[in-house]
C-alpha cells in the first residue's frame, strides 16, 4: 500500500489540487441590479452559481495564470482543457494557492471548474472517477492509500441535472494535522465530453460554523449544459 507522500508524488499532486483536478474555463460574473449576491456563469457551458456579494473572488485569468506557471507537468498540460474556473472566499486576503493545494482554508472557499475530457477520459471515466477527481477516496477506501486520518464519507449521491450527471460526495480528512470537510459536486456532461467540478471546503469547525451559508450556495449550482 501507498502512503499519502507517495500518492501525492505518483499523482504528481505536490500539495496541490491543480495536477488533480485537470480541468480549464472562461468567466462572466454579473451582479443582478441589487442583488446581495454575485453571480457566476459560463454561458457557454451552461453553468452557474451564487455566493454573497461580502465574499471575494479570483478571476478565471488569474487562476489560468497560476495553473500555466505551475511546476506540475500534468497541471500544464490538462490546464489547456480548462474552459471556465473561477474561486471565491470569505476571506478578503485568499490566494490563488490556497485553491490549488490541500490544505485547510480557515475561512469557507468555493471552487468551480468546467474542462473538456481528453479522448481516453470520454471512454474510460466512471462514477468512482468522479468521486476520485481531486481526493483519491476510492483508493483510500479501498485501503490502497495510508496516511489519510479521520478519512470519512458523509454523503455520497447521484445528482441529475439538466445538461450532466454524477455525484456530490461530502467527506472530511485529517491533512498535515488539520481536519478539514469538502462538499464536492462532479459532474460529466451528458455527451461525455466536459467534466464539471465544484467544491467547497474549509477547516470542518469552519465548516460547522457555516453550514447554512455554505448549503445556499451548494444548492444554487446548477449545470443546464451547453447549447
Amino acid at each position: 500500500m501507498a502512503d499519502i507522500a507517495q500518492i501525492r508524488h505518483n499523482l504528481g499532486m505536490k500539495r496541490t489540487l491543480a495536477a488533480l483536478v485537470g480541468m480549464t474555463l472562461v468567466l462572466s460574473l454579473t451582479a443582478c441590479g441589487e442583488s446581495s449576491k454575485w453571480y457566476a456563469t459560463s454561458k457557454e457551458d451552461g453553468v452557474y452559481f451564487s455566493v454573497p456579494k461580502t465574499w471575494s473572488g479570483i478571476s478565471t485569468s488569474a487562476l489560468n495564470k497560476y495553473e500555466k506557471e505551475s511546476e506540475e507537468t500534468e497541471a500544464g498540460s490538462r490546464q489547456a482543457l480548462v474552459k471556465w474556473q473561477i474561486a471565491y472566499s470569505t476571506d478578503p486576503k485568499f490566494k490563488v494557492s490556497q485553491v490549488f493545494n490541500l490544505i485547510a482554508p480557515s475561512q469557507p472557499l468555493v471552487f468551480a471548474r468546467v474542462r473538456e475530457l481528453s479522448g481516453q477520459e470520454r471512454n474510460e471515466f466512471s462514477y468512482n472517477s468522479l468521486r476520485d477527481v481531486i481526493v483519491p477516496v476510492t483508493k483510500i477506501l479501498d485501503g490502497d492509500v495510508t496516511g489519510t486520518p479521520d478519512f470519512e464519507i458523509l454523503r455520497d449521491e447521484e445528482i441529475v441535472e439538466k445538461g450532466a450527471r454524477g455525484l456530490q460526495t461530502i467527506y472530511r480528512f485529517t491533512f498535515e494535522g488539520v481536519t478539514q470537510t469538502f462538499n464536492q459536486i462532479s459532474l460529466m456532461s451528458n455527451n461525455r465530453s466536459k467534466l464539471y467540478l465544484f467544491v467547497v471546503r474549509c477547516e470542518s469547525k469552519c465548516y460547522t460554523k457555516n453550514k447554512k451559508e455554505i448549503d445556499e450556495i451548494v444548492s444554487s449550482y446548477t449545470v443546464q449544459g451547453a447549447k
